[in-house]
């Protein structure tokens, strides 16, 4: 049956984590692309794939895997290629500090930051009564919740406040850390650093004023450095030849 990916834009947060390790290890898929303005992550058709409605999902010889950070793991585990997760045990207890610090802390915070901006251009000129029953498909309450008060506009100044000072504590702790190692879990490339490029690449172009050659210059470079590798150029290729996401 082989592999099958589930996923958003290949550049995005969860999909673009799972896709790029897919690149980077050299493995065969067949491609399902989800339009989200469309919702289809919330079609029946799906929601009998993944129930919870999120993206991405894999499914290998018929196995369904959900949750970006262990099917990456998985896929490093499973397949042949070049290793993704250090040997060492302490050099993988920090691959995975800092996965899970991408995912939980910066993620979070810059999904607070940024659905702000984007939810309401993302549902496009639907009726307000239309988007209110879209959100209440989303199977999940927190995430729910989370479009909601995006949409609406509502959610509270203190949050993203701190969602922001959040993000300025990750980018000087990114920048500090990177200074005296190549890559972010240390001498070797990893899961940590496919995380960091697909949570944290955009912040140069929505908020410059944070990461600049000025401000943050190992960061910079080691973006170049990640544009750089095959598969993350054309994870990036693939992404230019995508279907519209039309409304």
């Amino acid at each position: 049956m082989g592999v099958e990916l589930y996923f958003f834009q290949p550049l995005g947060t969860n999909s673009g984590r799972v896709y790029l390790t897919l690149l980077e290890k050299g493995v065969r898929f067949s491609e399902h692309e989800l339009s989200g303005p469309r919702f289809e992550h919330l079609e029946p058709s799906y929601l009998r794939i993944n129930p919870k409605g999120q993206a991405p999902t894999l499914s290998h010889d018929g196995a369904i895997l959900t949750e970006g950070a262990p099917i990456c793991e998985y896929i490093d585990e499973a397949f042949t290629g070049p290793p993704l997760r250090p040997a060492d045990a302490h050099a993988r207890w920090c691959m995975r500090w800092w996965c899970r610090y991408i995912e939980c802390d910066l993620g979070r915070s810059l999904m607070m930051i940024h659905w702000n901006r984007i939810i309401p251009q993302f549902v496009g000129a639907r009726a307000h009564a239309d988007v209110e029953q879209i959100i209440d498909r989303v199977p999940d309450p927190d995430r729910q919740r989370a479009w909601r008060s995006a949409y609406r506009q509502q959610t509270p100044a203190e949050h993203l406040l701190e969602s922001s000072r959040r993000l300025q504590v990750a980018s000087r702790r990114i920048e500090q850390t990177l200074s005296s190692d190549p890559w972010i879990a240390g001498s070797h490339y990893s899961l940590a650093d496919i995380d960091l490029l697909n949570f944290y690449g955009f912040v140069p172009t929505w908020s410059p004023e944070l990461v600049n050659e000025s401000a943050t210059p190992c960061t910079m470079d080691w973006l170049r450095r990640m544009g750089e590798r095959a598969a993350v150029r054309e994870l990036r290729a693939r992404s230019h030849s995508r279907r519209p996401q039309a409304q």
